[in-house]
């Protein structure tokens, strides 16, 4: 019987978004919306926390309607990072601070930076995880080998963002490949928001990028200062398992094709939560 209900709680919510996709193909706003009320009454116990915390960045949107505080309470509970460090390295704030909101865990006084199309979001993403790792015991240099990557491909048109983190060979170091949009070989450097796609190798077939997991996203979510903070921290405990997602790399070509809503739907699927 719990079994049964473990997967119903994950076939209802990726119906919700199947639903949301159909009515909406290219209206990533509303879809995300309506996706949005779906999961907002799912209340996550310490248990599915920590549950859904080894499953990856796919269990992120199933945060929606969790408080900032019993979400925090889980993560620790889980012996994960928690939402206080992850706050401290993305926004600058403690999750005490009279600024964030207890509930909502929206930052009050912030203009706000993620999911809205900003090209720097990618930038300070990325300095704020690898603060996070930092802030965990990492070494700085250990840290910019880990990058928080972004395909926008359909970021505008359909509201959809396919994120993955990535283990990179190089580092912080230029690299040339093949470029995702256009197909001609590119020399992609740190301050360019093409270097902050993965890439599985580079012109001359060397390795760039193992990805360790990955999700494709409503891109609005991100415009949630709690979710932004659990991503960080789901990242930062995807690299301390170890994992690596080499399935990424299909689901990225079939994302590439056109076929968003599929990879969405394969995506919450990976998550199977228990019951209390």
């Amino acid at each position: 019987m719990k079994a049964y209900v473990r997967r119903s709680v994950s076939v209802l919510l990726v119906a919700t978004l199947l639903l949301a996709g159909c009515a909406t193909p290219y209206n990533g706003r509303l879809a995300a919306e309506t996706f949005g009320r779906g999961l907002m009454n799912l209340i996550l116990s310490p248990l599915m926390i920590a549950a859904g915390l080894a499953q990856g960045l796919a269990f992120l949107p199933y945060t929606i309607g969790t408080g900032l505080a019993e979400l925090n309470r889980g993560l620790l509970q889980a012996q994960a990072v928690s939402l206080d460090d992850s706050y401290k390295a993305t926004f600058g704030v403690a999750t005490t601070d009279p600024r964030v909101n207890p509930k909502s865990g929206e930052v009050r006084g912030q203009e706000g930076l993620y999911g809205r199309y900003r090209p720097e979001a990618i930038f300070e993403a990325n300095r704020a995880f690898q603060r996070l790792l930092v802030s965990q015991g990492m070494p700085d240099e250990q840290a910019r080998n880990y990058v928080l990557t972004g395909n926008y491909r359909y970021a505008w048109s359909r509201g959809q963002i396919l994120l993955a983190v990535v283990y990179r060979h190089p580092g912080n170091q230029p690299f040339r490949v093949s470029a995702k949009q256009t197909g001609i070989v590119t020399t992609f450097r740190p301050d360019q928001r093409g270097w902050h796609e993965p890439y599985a190798r580079d012109a001359q077939g060397q390795v760039i990028d193992e990805v360790i997991d990955w999700a494709a996203l409503e891109y609005v979510l991100l415009r949630q200062d709690k979710i932004v903070a659990t991503l960080m921290v789901i990242a930062v405990e995807a690299v301390k398992s170890g994992k690596r997602s080499p399935d990424y790399w299909q689901a990225e070509r079939r994302w590439m094709a056109g076929e968003t809503t599929e990879v969405m739907r394969e995506s919450m699927a990976k998550v199977n939560l228990p019951t209390s």
